[in-house]
């Protein structure tokens, strides 16, 4: 496969140089990834302004966009058909709410708009577990044909060095309670998170927190068709 491989720490990260190394197994690696650090950038893109790329090495490319204009570069300014978007890994997990504001996601979701398929892999400041469990999740995700075009696959690799198991997940609606400190130089975003989950043991957070290699489809957008045949059902049109 043509891999093209982001994320949103930066093209340095130890993250996405763990995954070039794991997924040269599988094809020929591009990473296509920002300059800093761009965490929280969600699918933001970069309007109005320059975006400079700059090539650091052979098939490695810095960019001063966000990790969506990343994805959208790789996909058309390279002369190159890719098989497969991979965003991350992420240092830090993107379960629950994190996943609306996480760039690693909005990298992977850019993949999908350009008809790619794409997967987002994330952990807990655990690279070693990611190190040695990295090919049993990916030939998992090969072997069982769950990438698609019509959803990301988001990877979340769990505590501890010993994976028990590997799960398709569902999102998990943390009760989480968001605050500001003030400080001199201005107001500081805080959160405390719910950290008991054994109500839903199918869910991404309880997954992570046990032993278990979590796998979550996300839609490639915030429409649901279920939705709208349930509220289209619930209107009453007077004919005439």
């Amino acid at each position: 496969m043509n891999i093209l491989l982001t994320n949103d720490d930066g093209y340095f990260a130890t993250g996405i140089q763990l995954l070039k190394k794991k997924l040269s197994r599988y094809g020929t690696v591009v990473i296509v990834a920002p300059n800093v650090e761009n965490s929280a950038k969600s699918v933001a893109i970069t309007l109005g302004k320059p975006i400079k790329v700059e090539k650091v090495e052979k098939n490695v490319f810095s960019c001063s966009g966000t990790p969506a204009d990343c994805v959208f570069f790789g996909l058309t300014n390279l002369n190159m058909e890719f098989d497969l978007v991979v965003s991350g890994c992420n240092n830090g997990w993107n379960i629950s709410y994190d996943t609306l504001f996480s760039g690693t996601i909005g990298a992977a979701l850019i993949g999908l708009i350009g008809r790619v398929k794409s997967i987002s892999f994330s952990c807990e400041k655990n690279f070693p577990i990611v190190d040695k469990y990295f090919d049993v999740v990916m030939d998992f995700i090969l072997n069982n044909n769950l990438l698609s075009t019509e959803h990301v696959l988001n990877v979340n690799f769990p505590l501890g060095d010993t994976v028990r198991g590997i799960s398709i997940g569902r999102l998990y609606y943390r009760h989480d309670d968001y605050y500001f400190v003030k400080k001199e130089e201005g107001f500081y975003a805080m959160r405390n998170c719910q950290t008991d989950f054994s109500d839903d043991k199918n869910s991404d957070c309880y997954q992570v927190v046990n032993g278990i290699v979590s796998i979550v489809p996300l839609n490639k957008t915030y429409f649901s068709s279920d939705l709208y045949d349930k509220l289209k059902n619930k209107v009453h049109v007077n004919k005439k």
